[in-house]
C-alpha cells in the first residue's frame, strides 16, 4: 500500500498537468442568454486562385440573459478572416476542441430585448472543388448551424464567375437565378437545423492553371497530437506501476531476508516465528504438497515462517492497529474524496456550429471531501482541548 500511495504521488503531478491542458484545449459549450436569430446571409464568391470569398451578415435578438460575444461555425479550419464591422468589435478564429470557426467579441454586452448585426469577410479555402478531369467545378457548402437558436431567415447568395448557363446541377432548387447570382433562401429554421447546397459547373475559365486539383480533407495534426498526449498518458500510469512493482518487491525481497537473520540468530524468535506458522496454517486449513510447501491463496504463493512473519503478519498487525486508532478517535485519519478536489470548477465552452457568450461557472460539492473535512475539524478541536487541559 505504501509503494501504491508512493505512485500516487509521483504521478500526481502529470496527471494535473495533463488535465490542465487539455482543460485549456477545451471550446466553450454554455451560453450565457437565449437568442434567436433574425437574418443570417452567407455571400460566396469564388476567386481565380480557386478560394471563396464568403461574406458573412447576421442580426440577433436576446430573448433573456446577455450576450458579450458569438461563434459562427465555418467550412473548415482553412481560412482567414479579411474584415468586420456593424456591432462585431473585433473577428478572429477560434478554431478548437471540434469546433472550427471565428469568435466575435461585440462592441458592448447586449441584454434582453436588444438587437444587433454583425458583418464579415473571411477567404475559404479547400471549398470549391475543381475537377479537371471532367472539366467542371463543384462547391459543397453548409453555413454554420447553431443548436440553441431558431433562425427567421437564412439565405445563401452564390456570386457566379461565370454564366449560370453554364451550371449543371443546382441543388437544392434555387429561390431565384438572374443576373449572375444564384439565391437560396429558408424561412424558420428549427434549432440545430443545417441547410446544405451543392452546384456544379461545366465552365472553369475562371480558374488559374495553378487552381489545386482538389480540395483537401481535414489535417491529420490534431489527430497524430491526441494520440501523442493518450499514449504518453498511459506510458505514464504503465511505467509507475511497475516502479512501483519493482520498489514493493524489493521491500518485501528485504524484508523477508532481514526475518531469516533474525531467526537464524535468535533461537527464541525462530521458535515464537515457527509456532505462530503452525497456527496461521492450521487456522487458514491449508495443507502441505508432495515437497511440504503450503500455498496461500490470499497472499498468492508458497509461504514459509519468515515470509508469515515478515509480510503476513506484518499486514494483520497493521489492520489491528488501524481499527484501533479509528475506533477510539485518534491518529492516522486522512480526506479520502473521490473528486479531484473539494470544489471543482465547471469548464465553459461553445454549443454546436456556434454560440453566445459563456455561463458563469458552477462548482461541484464533494460530498465525501465535505464530511471528512468536518471529522478532521472536530478531530483537531478536540486535541487542542485535550493539549490546553494537560
Amino acid at each position: 500500500m505504501r509503494a501504491f500511495a508512493a505512485m500516487l504521488r509521483w504521478l500526481s503531478p502529470g496527471i494535473l498537468a495533463l488535465a490542465a491542458v487539455l482543460t485549456v484545449a477545451l471550446p466553450a459549450r454554455a451560453d450565457t442568454g437565449t437568442y434567436r436569430i433574425l437574418d443570417y446571409v452567407t455571400t460566396l464568391e469564388p476567386q481565380s486562385n480557386g478560394s471563396v470569398r464568403i461574406t458573412y451578415e447576421q442580426t440577433w435578438q436576446v430573448l433573456s440573459g446577455n450576450i458579450p460575444w458569438i461563434t459562427v461555425g465555418l467550412a473548415n479550419a482553412n481560412y482567414s478572416v479579411q474584415s468586420w464591422g456593424g456591432a462585431a468589435a473585433r473577428v478572429y478564429g477560434a478554431n478548437s476542441g471540434g469546433f472550427v470557426g471565428v469568435r466575435a467579441d461585440l462592441d458592448r454586452t447586449y441584454l434582453t430585448g436588444d438587437k444587433f448585426s454583425v458583418k464579415f469577410v473571411v477567404l475559404q479555402n479547400n471549398l470549391l472543388e475543381r475537377l479537371t478531369s471532367e472539366k467542371r467545378w463543384r462547391i459543397d457548402f453548409t453555413p454554420g448551424w447553431y443548436d440553441n437558436a431558431e433562425i427567421s431567415h437564412l439565405g445563401i447568395r452564390l456570386v457566379s464567375p461565370v454564366s449560370l448557363d453554364a451550371y449543371s446541377l443546382v441543388r437544392p432548387v434555387s429561390t431565384t437565378s438572374a443576373e449572375g447570382v444564384i439565391t437560396w433562401d429558408r424561412s424558420n429554421v428549427a434549432r440545430g437545423g443545417r441547410f446544405e447546397i451543392r452546384v456544379e459547373c461545366l465552365d472553369g475559365s475562371f480558374l488559374s492553371a495553378t487552381t489545386p486539383g482538389a480540395k483537401k480533407g481535414p489535417s491529420p495534426w490534431p489527430f497524430v497530437i491526441g494520440a501523442i498526449v493518450v499514449v504518453a498518458f498511459i506510458a505514464l500510469i504503465v511505467g509507475g506501476v511497475r516502479r512501483a512493482k519493482r520498489a514493493r518487491d524489493a521491500e518485501l525481497k528485504a524484508r523477508i531476508a532481514s526475518t531469516e537473520q533474525e531467526m537464524a540468530q535468535d533461537k527464541a524468535k525462530k521458535e515464537e516465528v515457527e509456532k505462530g506458522f503452525r497456527e496461521y496454517v492450521i487456522e487458514k486449513g491449508m495443507e502441505p504438497d508432495a515437497q511440504g510447501r503450503y500455498y496461500d491463496r490470499g497472499y498468492g504463493d508458497y509461504i514459509t515462517p519468515a515470509i508469515w512473519a515478515a509480510v503476513i503478519l506484518s499486514q494483520q498487525q497493521q489492520r489491528a492497529r488501524d481499527a484501533a486508532a479509528a475506533a477510539s478517535g485518534g491518529g492516522g485519519y486522512s480526506c479520502a474524496c473521490a473528486c479531484v478536489s473539494c470544489a471543482c470548477a465547471c469548464a465553459c465552452a461553445c454549443a454546436g456550429g456556434g454560440a453566445a457568450g459563456c455561463a458563469h461557472k458552477t462548482l461541484h460539492e464533494c460530498r465525501e471531501c465535505e464530511v471528512s473535512e468536518n471529522t478532521i475539524k472536530r478531530r483537531e478541536v478536540v486535541v487542542a482541548s485535550t493539549d490546553q487541559e494537560s
